[in-house]
């Protein structure tokens, strides 16, 4: 990697070219934002499962491009001499800022009937092909571009990044997991898997009134955090199950367990699943058990922007009351990518945190 210093009009950035191979350390001119377009300078990235999986190769991405997508950023320059958060408040030079992973377009008919999230034309941050002109973001980078349609949040509080940066990944998928329960106040609640998404969902149904929290996760370790971030019970698999849940959140999206894990649904009951974002095997579902049952079978990708705005909320309610922080193992810079991600492969911790 080069360690040549930088030009004050530019910047590093780490380009994902092929799995298996390293990020390539580049020097680009930092972009200049067009109207409705804001310019960041990135504070830090935690890397996600996702990047991972995309960097061995066990996920297909679009290349050449910057990944990293669980990002915080302070404003560096706007396009416009106005630009408003998607709480209607306006963003200022210097503003702390989040902002949900999917870009939007706002007037196809998805995004016209509450689903910007499946929008027609929906891109995604840490997702694009990054050709020197466009595709700048990702943020495995120094500095990062937002287009026009972002859904950008401001950030009103002091909470570290280490708590704050899954916000517009883990946090706000959970969210809108959990936005397709009727209620979760004095239920019993099952999740399976115990990773990011999953000790975020014990502590989010936790502090929202679940009676019960049980989680399923293989690995000793993760199983013991669980408890603390609000879990009652944490098993190994499905055969130590032995009763029935109001709510069932699967993260893991192992086939398997999601079919095991059905059946010990409650009447009126809720299966949410979250975690089968890559071909898998088909699962084999009785039909008389859900209608009889009155057992309702969703599915959640991606969120809608509102679910921004509560992770945050949350993440600032709770960063004291769950270990958040601690998630993160260690922090790289991002000279160091290569090492961040090889520690990331090997030791397998729920976060590594990279900070230009």
């Amino acid at each position: 990697m080069s360690t040549a210093k930088l030009n004050p009009s530019d910047c590093r950035i780490a380009v994902f070219e092929k799995p298996d191979s390293p990020l390539k350390i580049q020097s680009h001119a930092i972009p200049e934002p067009k109207e409705g377009e804001v310019l960041l300078k990135i504070s830090a990235c935690t890397i996600c499962g996702s990047d991972l999986h995309t960097i061995a190769g066990t996920r297909k991405e679009k290349t050449p491009t910057i990944l990293g997508h669980e990002i915080i950023g302070h404003v560096a320059a706007m396009g416009s001499d106005e630009i408003l958060d998607i709480t209607g408040t306006p963003i200022s030079t210097g503003d702390r800022v989040t902002w949900a992973i999917c870009m939007s377009c706002g007037d196809c008919s998805r995004c016209e009937t509450g689903l910007p999230q499946k929008c027609t034309s929906v891109r995604k941050y840490g997702h694009e092909v990054f050709d020197g002109e466009s595709g700048f973001v990702g943020g495995f980078a120094e500095y990062i571009l937002l287009p026009r349609t972002s859904a950008i949040l401001r950030i009103r509080n002091n909470v570290a990044d280490e708590v704050l940066c899954p916000a517009n990944c883990a946090t706000a998928t959970v969210v809108a997991a959990c936005r397709q329960v009727q209620t979760i106040n004095d239920r019993d609640v099952l999740i399976i898997g115990g990773g990011m998404l999953g000790l975020t969902a014990a502590a989010y149904t936790k502090s929202t009134g679940a009676r019960n929290i049980t989680v399923i996760e293989p690995t000793e370790q993760r199983r013991q955090l669980c408890f603390q971030f609000g879990a009652d019970k944490a098993v190994t698999d499905s055969s130590s199950l032995d009763g029935k849940y109001d709510v069932i959140l699967d993260f893991s999206g192992v086939s398997q367990a999601i079919e095991k894990c059905i059946p010990h649904t409650a009447i009126g009951g809720s299966v949410v699943l979250v975690g089968s974002v890559t071909p898998s095997p088909g699962i084999s579902v009785d039909p008389e058990f859900l209608v009889r049952n009155l057992v309702r079978l969703v599915g959640v990708h991606n969120y809608h922007p509102k679910d921004l705005i509560t992770a945050v909320e949350f993440l600032s309610l709770h960063a004291d009351n769950f270990p958040f922080g601690q998630l993160v193992a260690c922090s790289f810079s991002l000279q160091e990518i290569n090492e961040a991600v090889k520690y990331a492969l090997e030791q397998k911790p729920v976060r590594v945190m990279v900070k230009p």
